[in-house]
């Protein structure tokens, strides 16, 4: 019995000193690379449907202690949902399966697809999205979530133009995006354009146009009819909405230039923020081992202790009841060194804060400071451009937003 006794507290001794000298490391192998596919011969124009992928929902939690333990920086949140969106808009474009590809305020319109998001967590290690692909006749492509590590190639390439650590990503829903479309005709993808535009010209002028399309139990529009080419009402409204493209453009090119400033100081804070939450993770890791090594350790020198009656498995008990002390006593050092990695972690958010300023830029004439979304200046426009439609015609417009736009100072 005393044989099995020194034995097993010999054995938790080792693992305790195993525990303590082995450090868990955590490699992270780099992730293949998965590309967008690009378009091999020229589509036909009329076949070529144009999205707008919305700004992303931030899905800042309400509760202090769930944006504390979910590492979630308010302001940085808030540039990502733009930073994002500017990343599928340009993965999107660069394939030349699509037509005018434009980051849009989540509220606009006129446009044949509609790619529509929210964040569900982002830091240096991970992105995880939730995406809702539609179009113009309301019909849902598809909804899916997204969860991808991050490729830490990236974090390490210092030459030229770094690869977003969370490329693949914005490529497989850009694939994705392409299998849905090439399922559809060419029936198919004229009758989205179509709905596109009437239900565009039906918000501006409903009396002239509603009953041109038809909507069925799901919500889901088709045409019933089409209004003359030449119709004199419509070719207005065109023209409005050529205007309304202008503006989206113009939105569409601040984004951009948020983007690109952002870009620096938004992929060092992801590296540094990967290598934190690494950090913490393995203090963790290492600090819930060495209190669980650390105890049984402590319990099986006590055990030996009490039975054994000789010298050897007195001091053997002793040992291993020491050895474990100090391998809680390690753990609860990690455990600050955990905290230590938080405040860390909380510091590089409002250090990135800073780095995110609101831009102006000038719109018709008008200057315009642009804002969170951008919802309102384009509430705005939308506003202008149904007084622009009553001048023009005479005829009261339909009830639109009314929100009015931050003056620049």
């Amino acid at each position: 019995m005393s044989r099995a006794l020194r034995t097993f507290a010999l054995g938790a001794f080792a693992i305790v000193c195993f525990g303590l000298s082995g450090c868990m490391t955590h490699e992270t192998r780099p992730l293949p690379r998965i590309h967008a596919i690009r378009a091999t011969t020229e589509i036909p124009p009329e076949q070529l449907l144009d999205v707008g992928v919305r700004l992303l929902d931030e899905n800042v939690p309400t509760d202090e202690k769930a944006i504390e333990e979910g590492r979630v920086f308010p302001d940085v949140r808030r540039a990502e949902a733009r930073y994002i969106a500017m990343q599928i808009r340009d993965t999107l474009e660069g394939t030349g399966h699509w037509g005018q590809v434009r980051v849009i305020p989540a509220d606009a319109d006129a446009l044949d697809v509609y790619v529509s998001g929210k964040i569900l967590e982002s830091t240096g290690a991970r992105l995880h999205l939730e995406i809702t692909v539609s179009d113009a006749t309301n019909r849902v492509w598809f909804k899916k979530i997204y969860d991808q590590p991050a490729d830490t190639r990236s974090y390490r390439d210092n030459t030229g133009r770094v690869r977003d650590p969370f490329q693949n990503l914005y490529s497989m829903l850009a694939n994705d995006m392409l299998a849905y479309r090439q399922q559809l005709t060419a029936a198919d993808l004229e009758g989205i354009r179509r709905v596109s535009e009437l239900r565009f010209a039906a918000s501006f002028a409903p009396y002239a146009f509603e009953n041109y399309l038809t909507a069925d139990k799901k919500g889901v529009y088709r045409v019933e009819r089409l209004p003359a080419d030449d119709d004199p009402l419509f070719v207005r409204v065109d023209r409005i909405r050529e205007r309304d493209y202008a503006l989206l453009d113009t939105i569409n090119e601040h984004y951009a230039l948020f983007a690109e400033n952002m870009a620096d100081p938004y992929l060092n804070w992801r590296r540094y923020s990967y290598d934190e939450i690494e950090a913490r993770d393995e203090a963790k890791r290492q600090a819930l081992t060495r209190k669980l090594l650390g105890a049984a350790a402590i319990i099986g020198g006590l055990v030996a202790g009490t039975e054994s009656n000789t010298y050897v498995g007195q001091a053997a008990a002793t040992a291993a009841v020491f050895g474990g002390a100090y391998a809680i006593k390690s753990g609860f050092d990690k455990g600050a060194e955990v905290r230590m990695h938080q405040d860390s972690l909380k510091q590089l958010g409002e250090s990135f804060q800073a780095e995110v300023q609101p831009m102006v830029v000038e719109v018709e004439g008008r200057t315009l400071q642009l804002r969170g979304t951008a919802e309102e200046q384009y509430h705005e426009w939308r506003r202008l451009l149904r007084e622009l439609y009553e001048n023009e015609t005479g005829v009261a417009a339909s009830a639109g937003a009314t929100a009015t736009a931050a003056p620049a100072q």
